[in-house]
């Protein structure tokens, strides 16, 4: 009996024995393939690391304050960090520079597109103003203008009386002409310039897709209007030419330079005189294009039946104002 004890005694020794052999096979396994797992996650978190560096980029700036209505100088911008491009952002101080800002921009903003003068104001040059005259189909050849075309602007007067500027004189023939040559055409109808992308946040198949719509939204609409942009000095003969007759624009090629000569031809009378005892800097100053556009033209002098001698009411009242007599020896002076 003894003996058969010692004999299971010994029996669940080994046993044991193989069972913690076992048990440490199996934990060694189970560690290793623990290790496995767990490489991918650690490798994650470098790969996270290395897709944020990638995405990393550089926007513009303001370096210092930048006052509203004030060009922007490149030296005013610099590239700052970001962790992505904005959607309305710039990436290039050279797409930014020369843009006048619509509001004050405080230093460190991000520049955006909406911060900055866009449109029809940004496509006029110095001394030039924009000015929306009426169309037709047959004043705008046939419908076939298009913004950045150059046009001729023709003037067509009717018969008319004069009355109400010179009494008693007789019915004004009808009459065409050249009024104003080599006018840029900045819109016409709901047709506008085509804008430049200003950064990389608009792709090429936005912007025809957008055409596209804009295309087929305007397709049916007839223009009734046209956005030219003018010499300061000639805006009165427009507006005095869309009062008194009719306007029609004459497409021209944009590399035709040709424009009438003016000085060869009497200027029409302004419609204010200006003031006596004036300086020779001052009278220089009058042929300047504010001074030329606030002087103005009256209704007969565009239609050029009145030329640049004063007006009847000036003459009248030069003649009736007092006269300085000036008496040396025998001979008397007036003034």
């Amino acid at each position: 009996m003894q003996k058969f004890t010692r004999i299971a005694a010994l029996l669940l020794v080994v046993v044991a024995v193989i069972l913690a052999i076992a048990a440490f096979g199996l934990g060694r396994r189970a560690a290793q393939s623990n290790l496995v797992a767990q490489a991918p996650a650690n490798a994650a978190p470098a790969s996270a690391g290395q897709t944020v560096q990638a995405a990393t980029t550089s926007i513009v700036v303001a370096a210092n304050a930048l006052p509203a209505g004030q060009p922007i100088a490149a030296a005013s911008l610099q590239l700052a960090p970001a962790a992505q491009a904005l959607p309305e952002g710039y990436t290039s101080v050279d797409g930014v520079a020369g843009d006048v800002p619509l509001v004050d921009i405080p230093a460190g903003s991000a520049i955006t597109a909406n911060l900055l003068a866009h449109g029809v104001a940004m496509a006029l040059k110095p001394g030039e103003r924009a000015l929306a005259v009426p169309v037709d189909e047959q004043s705008s050849a046939g419908s076939r203008i298009l913004p950045g075309d150059y046009v001729d602007v023709f003037l067509n007067l009717k018969s008319a009386s004069p009355e109400g500027y010179v009494s008693g004189s007789k019915p004004l023939p009808s009459q065409a002409r050249l009024l104003v040559s080599r006018l840029r055409v900045l819109a016409f109808g709901s047709h506008d310039l085509p804008k430049p992308v200003p950064s990389a946040h608009a792709t090429a198949t936005d912007d025809k897709a957008a055409d596209k719509a804009a295309a087929a939204t305007n397709e049916n609409q007839v223009a009734r209007t046209a956005v030219l942009a003018v010499p300061l000095a000639d805006v009165d003969r427009l507006l005095l030419g869309t009062q008194d007759g009719k306007l029609v624009l004459a497409l021209r090629h944009p590399g035709d330079p040709g424009q009438p000569d003016d000085t060869l031809f009497p200027q029409p009378r302004d419609a204010l005189s200006p003031v006596a005892m004036l300086t020779p800097e001052q009278r220089q100053a009058l042929q300047s294009p504010e001074n030329r556009a606030f002087a103005g033209i009256d209704g007969l002098g565009l239609a050029g039946q009145a030329h640049a001698s004063p007006p009847a009411t000036a003459r009248t009242a030069r003649n009736n104002s007092p006269r300085v007599e000036i008496i040396r020896g025998a001979q008397t002076n007036s003034l």
